[in-house]
């Protein structure tokens, strides 16, 4: 069973097959981007042991509708994801062993989400209902990436447990199942979690112009999210409002072209 704090993360269910991950501008130059969380309540290892069966159920449901495996942008899925990993790698100690890997599924109600083991999922339904350019593709991806970098899913469970009773000893297991279940938890989570969103934006247009990708384009999903509105409304929100993420990003991008820019001047 995928996790709801994953499942809600993402805003989807059901992802997925593996391309092979390739390091590509693996330059020290780009190292230290991101931070390395400390003082958490869990390890890393046993939030991914404890996420560890999410993967294969999603493959499971993409195997049993035929959804399974990409047609349609293989060669640029790979590509782009390739170029990404070497400068992922480079930005903690821990990213540097993680089995990076792309999962692509053709399923309509999945969009694109990150586990914390390293496991990126997208959808290429997703990628046409978007009309992603390399760009915005990259930027997607980044964003994903960046949430298993900062290991945004271990932090909110260690905020989650500081919001309930300390004298109860609770694994990581247990906090899943009263995340599951105990809706004012969660909304108690929301800046937690939006903290988290506006964190892997910044991270993943400041790898995804490291990695080439120019960074005014990258913003072009973005803007055209916000655009559209806050057409859900769900009970929980988990994402900022699209206009304030936009906004971020552009604080964001004089460092962002300093990078690009300096991608474009090493050679590959």
């Amino acid at each position: 069973m995928v996790s709801l704090l994953s499942g809600l993360r993402a805003c989807v269910l059901g992802c997925v097959v593996t391309l092979a991950s390739s390091s590509a501008l693996a330059q020290d130059a780009w190292a230290g981007m991101a931070y390395e969380p400390v003082a958490l309540g869990w390890s890393a290892a046993e939030v991914e042991r404890a996420t560890a069966g999410n993967l294969a159920s999603i493959i499971q449901q993409a195997e049993r509708s035929g959804d399974l495996g990409c047609w349609r942008h293989c060669a640029r899925l790979e590509q782009i994801f390739g170029r990404l990993v070497g400068l992922a790698r480079q930005q903690t100690e821990r990213a540097a062993q993680l089995p990076w890997s792309l999962t692509v599924v053709r399923q309509g109600d999945v969009e694109a989400m990150a586990l914390p083991g390293g496991q990126v999922l997208i959808s290429e339904e997703f990628i046409d209902s978007r009309a992603l350019t390399d760009e915005a593709l990259a930027f997607v991806l980044a964003h994903e990436m960046a949430h298993s970098i900062l290991e945004h899913e271990r932090q909110t469970l260690h905020f989650a447990r500081m919001l309930l009773p300390r004298d109860v000893p609770r694994s990581v297991a247990d906090m899943y199942v009263e995340i599951d279940y105990n809706i004012a938890l969660l909304k108690s989570l929301e800046p937690v979690m939006q903290q988290g969103e506006l964190e892997a934006d910044e991270l993943g247009l400041l790898l995804a112009s490291a990695a080439g990708f120019a960074p005014e384009r990258q913003l072009g999903f973005v803007e055209r999210e916000a655009a559209r509105g806050d057409e859900r409304r769900p009970i929980v929100r988990t994402h900022p409002p699209a206009q304030l993420r936009l906004d971020q990003l552009r604080l964001r991008l004089p460092l962002a072209e300093r990078f690009y820019a300096a991608a474009r001047a090493s050679p590959h």
